[in-house]
């Protein structure tokens, strides 16, 4: 019996130890077990490559809309046909898609502004259908593909979003393009603004007036000038260079003539062109291309600078809040004697006259008031006498906002610039005005009637008003051809045909006393008005040549798109 036992024992314990027959049970159950688990990697792993495989197409098409922002849907619907996507269905604005059938990709093409911000949330970054894009985000949508799964837990659905930007550049001016000055009145108005005695031909200021110069070539020049090696753009606009420096490094550039050299070495020279500080950064305002390295500009953005507005921009800014005193003596023909005093004010900075930005940068001309004294000989019975006429002029400045960038197909041959522009608003007035707060432009000035005849026997006193209102901004568009030959358009606040001048006489509110020697007051208003009238296209001049030295006009305000730059399109979510 114990025997039996024990050999009992022996064949359960052989039984316990013998694997082979638990490897067998145990093979038979985790077999599918484990079939199931690489099912499900297998599904995993292709689904993943699969979004991988969508994301890609997303982030090609939203960077093929980015590029040609005007037509960003058809761009995108090219882009994934060309890369073999398949059926697409695109989703509109008020339309909300069904779960997309198998083999359908629903689409989604947004276009926006977006704001490389990093101050801002990413969700936030984008904002769609601004008026003035920048930036496409493609949205695909469809159902993923499972290859052993599918029916233990169905198709899921892929959705991807891409988003590109594209942000062009362009570089604008503003301010008077002349083709032609009065040399006298250039050299005594620039020489005042200078602090100098200017004695530049008619020729110099043909040579001024024609010359244009690379930007980033000007400013690699002047920053050699002002002995800065190393730094960026940023650090060399922070910095103080004066008039002669200024000259000599436009005259180093390529392409300088010797007749413009001349006319630079001229002004470069004068008395205070060594010690004349210009805030640069009053002037200039390059936006994002300000953190490049000195002497990396020009292979980043090609723009020009006129010569002549450069030298007027510098003059103008050095001489902030100041003014300047002018005796013209008899050298405006029909005029016996002009006197004037000239007030500029101080230039906005980020703002001044040229910019090289994108959607939202602005230049801006400067304040500027001008007192101007006028004589005039009387004739008729009014012969001997001596008419005065006190003129006064306020123009604020005038504004240019880049309102649109476009490259409809990618470059710069079709590249389309908007800038929305506001002219100064002017007044023009016959009137007597302290010359005490002339120069500061914080506070209005008082007028009082002025004494245009005053002899013994005839006393003739008035004064007149004329406002040229800014009104809204004029958009002006211009294409490649204009920003490739640096075409000057001009906005208006009015349409200005007739004399400004003939417009003030004729709003004119006259006092008139005679005494004695049987004239009648018509038979002087009468004269005096005859007078007047001959010598307004004078003044009219007078006023367009001294206001045109400083790159600012009545009514008006002169922009030119000079450089675009159709930059490409990149992924920024």
């Amino acid at each position: 019996m114990t025997s039996h036992r024990a050999s009992r024992r022996r064949r359960l314990a052989g039984f316990i130890t013998d694997r082979r027959g638990n490897l067998a049970t145990m093979s038979a159950f985790l077999a599918p077990v484990a079939l199931a688990m690489a099912a499900f990697a297998i599904d995993a792993g292709a689904l993943y490559n699969e979004k991988r495989e969508v994301q890609t197409l997303a982030d090609i098409a939203a960077i093929a809309g980015a590029k040609r922002i005007d037509s960003a849907e058809d761009a995108v619907i090219a882009a994934l046909r060309d890369n073999h996507l398949g059926t697409i269905t695109v989703i509109r604005d008020g339309q909300h898609p069904d779960i997309p059938a198998s083999g359908e990709n629903l689409l989604t093409v947004e276009t926006g502004l977006y704001k490389p911000d990093p101050d801002l949330p990413v969700s936030v970054r984008f904002e769609r259908d601004h008026a003035n894009p920048n930036a496409v985000r493609v949205t695909l949508t469809r159902t993923g593909k499972r290859f052993f799964a599918e029916t233990l837990m169905g198709s899921p659905t892929i959705a991807v979003t891409s988003t590109a930007s594209a942000t062009p550049k362009a570089a604008f001016s503003i301010g008077s393009r002349l083709a032609s000055l009065n040399g006298g009145l250039a050299n005594d108005l620039l020489g005042g603004l200078l602090g100098t005695n200017l004695s530049l031909s008619a020729m110099d200021y043909d040579a001024l007036l024609d010359a244009d110069v690379s930007l980033f070539g000007f400013l690699d020049a002047l920053a050699s000038e002002v002995d800065l090696d190393v730094g960026t753009y940023s650090q060399l606009l922070a910095t103080e260079a004066t008039i002669g420096d200024i000259a000599k490094a436009v005259a180093a550039t390529d392409g300088a003539s010797p007749a413009l050299r001349t006319a630079l070495q001229t002004i470069a020279t004068g008395s205070n062109a060594a010690t004349l500080e210009v805030p640069l950064s009053h002037m200039i305002d390059l936006g994002e291309a300000a953190s490049l390295a000195l002497g990396t500009g020009r292979g980043a953005f090609d723009a020009t600078l006129g010569v002549m507005e450069l030298i007027t921009g510098s003059a103008v800014a050095a001489n902030g809040q100041n003014q300047v005193a002018l005796d013209l003596g008899a050298a405006i023909p029909g005029l016996a004697r002009v006197t004037a005093a000239v007030a500029i004010g101080e230039p906005m900075q980020q703002s001044g006259w040229f910019a090289l930005g994108d959607h939202g940068a602005v230049v801006r001309t400067a304040q500027t008031r001008a007192r101007i004294d006028v004589q005039i000989g009387g004739t008729g019975i009014l012969s001997g006498v001596a008419i005065k006429l006190p003129l006064f002029l306020e123009v604020a400045y005038a504004e240019g906002r880049l309102k649109r960038i476009a490259c409809p197909d990618g470059t710069a041959s079709s590249a389309q610039v908007t800038v929305a522009t506001r002219p100064g608003i002017a007044e023009l007035r016959i009137a007597e005005t302290s010359a005490a707060g002339f120069a500061d432009f914080a506070h209005p000035l008082s007028f009082q009637d002025a004494d245009i005849v005053s002899v013994p026997l005839i006393k003739v006193r008035g004064q007149s008003r004329v406002n040229i209102g800014n009104g809204r901004p004029t958009d002006l568009r211009f294409n490649a051809t204009d920003i490739r030959n640096a075409t000057v358009k001009t906005a208006s606040t009015r349409d200005i045909t007739s004399s400004l001048t003939a417009s003030l006489l004729g709003e004119l509110d006259l006092e008139v006393r005679v005494l004695g020697l049987g004239l009648g007051v018509g038979a002087v208003t009468s004269t005096l008005g005859s007078i007047l009238g001959t010598v307004t296209p004078a003044i009219d001049n007078l006023l367009a040549d001294l206001l045109g030295v400083l790159g600012v006009r009545l009514g008006e305000a002169d922009v030119k798109v000079s450089g675009v730059r159709c930059a490409r399109s990149v992924l920024v979510q």
